[in-house]
């Protein structure tokens, strides 16, 4: 079977280069007095499905914790949402917009490349800024007390790899987007990996690609033991790996990545079949069992939802919208920073704690596989890993 017939039986579309503008949602009408959130992140382009999934539980997180009132000290919270799609530029509009409407918490985007340009920018408007989906491990640090995030770090992510054995004086391909998610993961992987005793190729992606055989046949040649592939774009990765499928890359080399978003596992599943893949996520649904993970799992079903994987990220920055603004109704910035570091919680997948000195926050990360159950790809839960980044 050939390059293109595998891509479209597995119905992967081979070219997905669209332009997609980012569409801008109407703000939501603040009354004086009401307390304004603003939320940030793609809900169109490659990182869509990321966004979605975020803002859902954001939404749904805010109206948990604050037992179905959006209020908090008897302030009613007004959540205006913008479309970023991916485009630091779009991300910095719709900050500077929020800003001058006196937003003073803002949440959100998948984009590493959106929160690297929204931080600095949190930080001169002395405003609070938690970061979402978004990776790179240098979003938030020690230098830049206004920014957090509910979400994970690059090195978290790859936390699960701490078992990794047989690879000293091995090759281990290092095939990911040319973007800052790209750059964070290498980063990242050489971190982990490197004291192993691996040697890296790097391979690096452009983001404008469309056919992807030319850089699946430089995976193949580099006769790398692993090929760990670190990619965001849900609207490229079916076709980015169906290209190493084809080349054989997976034959030869043991696949290494973050499990994706529910609609990826059929793709994914298929793509990896008999690789002996090693998968990382950073959620996994219904993983504790909790009181407030049991009433999300009853709320999306009752709903005709998935809990996908970015769901968990956005019900923690709820979380922490709804502690820092307890006790300080007008917003004071200071002290809301002063209630976020060091702040824990029991979260959907088990216990969340902010670092207190950079702000990152420590969670669970997860090892998982997936297995064919009838027609579909379901994940298992192999092994979970408390206090990741503690």
């Amino acid at each position: 079977m050939n390059k293109r017939s595998l891509i479209a039986k597995l119905g992967i579309p081979f070219l997905s280069l669209a332009v997609i503008s980012p569409a801008v949602f109407s703000p939501a009408q603040a009354a004086p007095g009401d307390i304004q959130i603003g939320v940030i992140t793609a809900t169109s382009g490659g990182l869509k499905s990321y966004g979605d999934a975020y803002i859902d539980g954001f939404e749904w997180g805010l109206k948990y914790y604050t037992q179905g009132k959006m209020t908090v000290n008897g302030k009613k919270l007004v959540v205006t949402k913008k479309d970023d799609a991916g485009d630091p530029t779009a991300a910095t509009a719709a900050f500077k917009d929020m800003v001058g409407n006196g937003t003073k918490i803002i949440v959100g985007t998948a984009s590493s490349a959106v929160a690297l340009t929204l931080a600095p920018l949190a930080q001169q408007n002395k405003v609070l800024y938690i970061s979402g989906p978004a990776k790179n491990d240098a979003i938030t640090s020690a230098a830049n007390k206004y920014v957090f995030r509910s979400g994970n770090t690059s090195t978290q992510d790859l936390a699960p790899l701490s078992g990794l054995r047989g690879v000293k004086g091995k090759t281990i391909v290092l095939f990911v987007e040319d973007n800052a998610f790209g750059a964070g993961n290498i980063l990242a992987a050489k971190a982990l990996i490197g004291p192993k005793g691996a040697n890296f190729v790097e391979i690096k992606v452009p983001t404008s690609t469309s056919d992807f055989t030319p850089f699946a046949k430089q995976a193949l040649d580099a006769k790398g033991s692993h090929v760990f592939i670190a990619w965001s774009n849900a609207l490229t990765s079916g076709a980015m790996l169906g290209a190493l499928k084809v080349q054989g890359v997976f034959s030869k080399s043991i696949p290494i990545t973050g499990l994706a978003g529910v609609a990826s596992y059929d793709i994914y599943g298929t793509l990896f079949e008999g690789s002996n893949a090693i998968l990382t996520s950073s959620f996994f649904p219904n993983v504790t069992g909790n009181s407030i993970s049991t009433k999300l799992a009853a709320d999306y079903a009752a709903a005709g939802k998935s809990q996908d994987l970015f769901t968990c990220t956005g019900v923690d920055a709820a979380k922490m919208v709804v502690e820092a603004l307890k006790d300080n109704p007008n917003v004071d910035v200071d002290k809301a920073i002063a209630k976020l570091e060091g702040l824990s919680w029991l979260g959907i997948k088990g216990i969340m704690k902010v670092n207190r000195s950079n702000h990152m926050l420590i969670q669970p990360m997860f090892l998982v596989s997936l297995n064919k159950s009838g027609s579909k790809y379901v994940p298992s839960l192999i092994k979970a890993i408390n206090n990741v980044g503690a």
